[in-house]
């Protein structure tokens, strides 16, 4: 599903699509991947604003439809935002894009991650 984007009182539009995403949790962080084929590390913005983690993929290479008669599969720029909890570690997210592919690891804060508790003798 594609979606268009007005950016302010520009008049044109930007076709969108939303990439798919697997989100994993491990004890000391979230892990989203998402798949964005056409585009590379140069033309992926990431913000965390305000809890909200917010991904654009802009394709490198757009597929070119002037003379194009038949077409059953597009590409489009990506777009996606989630909302993410307070425990996440905001300044150690880190992002890797390979093979079309999109990884980034978002850190728990310390202070949510569970620890072990060392038993003393009295």
């Amino acid at each position: 599903m594609s979606k268009e984007l007005k950016t302010g009182r520009e008049e044109k539009k930007t076709k969108y699509t939303a990439p798919i995403a697997d989100i994993y949790e491990t004890e000391s962080e979230y892990i989203i991947t998402m798949d964005m084929p056409g585009v590379d590390k140069n033309g992926i913005e990431i913000t965390l604003d305000n809890n909200e983690l917010s991904i654009m993929g802009t394709l490198e290479n757009p597929m070119e439809t002037e003379n194009l008669k038949h077409a059953e599969y597009r590409l489009y720029d990506y777009r996606r935002t989630f909302r993410v909890g307070d425990d996440i570690n905001g300044n150690s997210i880190n992002a890797v894009m390979e093979d079309g592919v999109l990884t980034l690891n978002l850190p728990k804060k310390d202070e949510v991650k569970p620890r072990k508790i060392e038993i003393t003798v009295a």
